[in-house]
């Protein structure tokens, strides 16, 4: 059917790449700039300024504050302790993700068949079909990398947080100093983390390259929205802001 949509120019094969057509390479293009768009828009585009994970990097600074003029920090080890095993779990999940698609690299002739039998699938064959693995597989190897350095840096937070003198009438500013610093810290271990969510979400996008470029970009313009709407219009950045408000029962 994608025979009488689209040019014939764009299924032609390319040269060195097996069964693959122009349309897989700019599936891949524009797959490859939503991964890095979003991340810049997030991050540092115009309006980051205004994304949730900014206005989580400004509590996260005021919670290193608070625990800074705190006695006993057992809240702020057990919070961090509780971040530290989110990046480790997604760290394991993506090993056994990476491990499940080699997997199917060794099955791409069975699944190469299931796939060309889908709607609006290009058929393929097993080599372009292995072609198209390496999109998700690249993905996830992303992820565990954002993931185990999240890991990584929450630890450091966890050392700066013990570092952190106990607040005294002649050393607020230095106590003070060393909470931001390890706010910023805790900071840059959440981005990591949220990167590496960013890509774990496009790794399943990428999926749908199993079944076509056109798969592709559906699914990876599909993610894309999803993230930015859970980033910048969802109702947990509204309640950040307190500005979410419950529907009145009837």
């Amino acid at each position: 059917m994608t025979d009488f949509l689209l040019p014939p120019i764009l299924w032609t094969p390319l040269r060195g790449m097996p069964e693959m057509a122009v349309l897989d390479l700019i599936a891949v293009i524009w797959f490859v700039f939503l991964v890095a768009g979003m991340s810049w828009y997030v991050d540092a585009g115009p309006r980051s300024a205004q994304s949730a994970s900014a206005i989580m990097r400004a509590k996260r600074m005021v919670w290193m504050e608070e625990m800074s003029r705190r006695e006993v920090r057992i809240i702020d080890s057990n919070l961090l302790s509780g971040l530290q095993h989110g990046s480790s779990f997604f760290a394991s999940t993506a090993l056994i993700c990476l491990g499940g698609l080699l997997a199917m690299m060794g099955q791409a002739e069975r699944l190469a068949e299931v796939a060309d039998s889908m709607p609006f699938a290009h058929p393929s064959g097993p080599d372009a079909f292995r072609v198209r693995l390496v999109v998700p597989v690249a993905m996830i190897v992303f992820s565990f990398f954002k993931f185990a350095w999240a890991q990584r840096l929450f630890g450091y937070c966890a050392v700066m947080i013990g570092a952190t003198p106990e607040i005294r009438p002649d050393n607020e500013a230095d106590v003070l100093s060393a909470a931001r610093d390890a706010g910023q810290l805790n900071w840059l271990a959440a981005r990591s983390f949220a990167r590496g969510l960013r890509g774990l979400y496009f790794t399943l996008g990428s999926l749908a390259f199993l079944i076509g470029p056109l798969a592709l970009i559906a699914s990876a313009s599909a993610v894309a929205l999803m993230i930015h709407r859970r980033e910048f219009r969802s109702d947990s950045r509204a309640a950040m802001l307190g500005e979410y408000r419950r529907p009145a029962k009837r």
